[in-house]
């Protein structure tokens, strides 16, 4: 009697892993990827190459101004009164400090540039994967990243680029 119970619940057991192994199907996808397929990561960094030329405009009118701060200083000084050298010096220094911090404010205002504009976009490339791994009857999407080892068959790359539009067009078949 107690063979017939444990040959049962190992019989159960068996049926419940098959059925749970059966129910899960995962796939993977490289989300940096889906993201750059996205037309308004295109956008984006379109509009991340213009703000980063403002930027830089900037930085070179300030590198012009301080030059011509300089040069104005060099010819005119002698004519100056002391309270105007002053002023000019201390406009100067201000020139010149601007300078100084313009890399870390740069760094800083590209990466929260980056962070705004490409924050919708990785929302929207998340929820194409959920929809295509839906669509497709996978229950787990990992990051292709994170895998040391996947078969070509789970990704979900080439079911999101049909989605997207931007599909490899189909090679003709061979005669």
């Amino acid at each position: 009697m107690k063979k017939f119970i444990v040959m049962a619940c190992i019989s159960v057991a068996g049926m419940l892993a098959t059925e749970a192994k059966a129910q899960m199907k995962a796939a993977h996808v490289s989300v940096d990827e889906v993201v750059q397929l996205m037309p308004e990561y295109k956008k984006a960094q379109l509009e991340l190459a213009q703000f980063d030329s403002a930027l830089q405009i900037n930085y070179a009118e300030t590198v012009q101004e301080l030059n011509r701060q300089d040069s104005l200083m060099k010819a005119d000084s002698t004519k100056w009164s002391a309270a105007q050298k002053a002023a000019k010096r201390e406009n100067m220094r201000k020139l010149f400090n601007d300078l100084q911090g313009f890399e870390q404010a740069y760094q800083q205002q590209m990466q929260q540039k980056q962070e705004e504009l490409l924050a919708p976009v990785a929302q929207k490339a998340n929820q194409m994967i959920q929809d295509v791994a839906k669509a497709a009857g996978y229950t787990h999407v990992f990051r292709k990243e994170a895998l040391l080892l996947s078969p070509d068959a789970d990704d979900l790359l080439p079911k999101i680029k049909a989605k997207i539009g931007t599909a490899a067009p189909a090679t003709p078949a061979k005669k």
